[in-house]
């Protein structure tokens, strides 16, 4: 997978949003509020190809977590993402 480039991170008032930029902005309405975690795991994938276990080795070696925790977190971000079309 890989994230659509019509969505740029920003902070808005010290908080992380995923929003839709260009088309897509006139095309589809909301944002997605990102946490630090959500928001560091899109600046790293923002420009490649990656799978959801992608995502769990990088939560694995990037913060203090358990395996199983990275797999489960990395599966509740690739949910929330899809579920906001930010993916190709």
């Amino acid at each position: 997978m890989r994230f659509h480039k019509g969505y740029i991170l920003c902070d808005i008032c010290g908080e992380n949003a995923l929003l839709p930029n260009g088309k897509e902005g006139v095309e589809l309405t909301g944002m997605l509020h990102l946490n630090e975690t959500a928001a560091e795991v899109f600046r790293h994938f923002s420009d490649k190809d990656f799978k959801e276990e992608d995502i769990a080795k990088f939560l694995f070696e990037n913060y203090d977590v358990k395996e199983s925790t990275a797999r489960e977190g990395a599966a509740r971000l690739t949910e929330a993402f899809s579920a906001f079309d930010a993916f190709d």
